[in-house]
């Protein structure tokens, strides 16, 4: 019997081990994947809150082509024409190839005034564009994306939370990211295309 017991003591000895330790690296894998996704999620998203408040999908043809409308309610103050510019002469130099289209009117006329003609025989870029230091209730410009690798009119409505983007791309997330970026000024940086924690 005392020989059993030795017996046993020599086998359950290493067993234990063996057994403590496939706990212990099992424990530690879960925490390195755990850990990873954190880190992967980290990379993907930003901490702060995001800038879009809401955003409504819509589509529909116009012509021949196929667009999708997105309407963003900005989580922000009411902008103004200034910011307007801004904004459009930031995309003019980060992400827009070639400007086929600015067009600035009234808040309540469908039709605004098409400057693309005139802006792309001075190339004077849009912050010195002289049409545009008279404020106007909405501006918009359209052209080729490099990010989106698609067109993109982007549509902004002086003294309001709104915004609007038209494209042929189908994808509410990438769309939200584009916009984040847009709003942020962050093309170019690491942090171009991610989304706010938020989402």
């Amino acid at each position: 019997m005392e020989r059993l017991y030795q017996v046993l003591a020599v086998i359950i000895g290493p067993v234990v081990g063996i057994l403590v330790y496939f706990f212990i690296e099992r424990k530690r894998k879960a925490k390195t994947k755990e850990e990873a996704k954190a880190a992967n999620e980290a990379d993907t998203m930003l901490d702060d809150t995001s800038y879009i408040l809401e955003m409504k999908h819509l589509y529909g043809n116009v012509g021949i082509a196929f667009w999708q409308q997105y309407d963003i309610l900005l989580a922000t103050q009411p902008y103004g024409w200034d910011t307007m510019v801004d904004w459009a002469a930031y995309m003019e130099s980060a992400d827009i190839d070639k400007i086929d289209s600015i067009i600035v009117g009234d808040l309540n006329v469908d039709n605004g005034i098409e400057l693309a003609h005139v802006y792309n025989q001075n190339k004077v870029g849009l912050k010195n564009y002289e049409r545009l230091k008279e404020e106007c209730g909405m501006l918009s410009i359209a052209g080729h994306s490099r990010t989106l690798n698609d067109s993109v009119k982007i549509v902004w409505y002086n003294q309001t939370r709104v915004l609007r983007l038209f494209t042929h791309i189908n994808d509410e997330t990438l769309i939200k990211k584009y916009v984040e970026t847009v709003i942020r000024r962050t093309f170019g940086t690491k942090d171009a295309m991610k989304l706010a924690k938020i989402f």
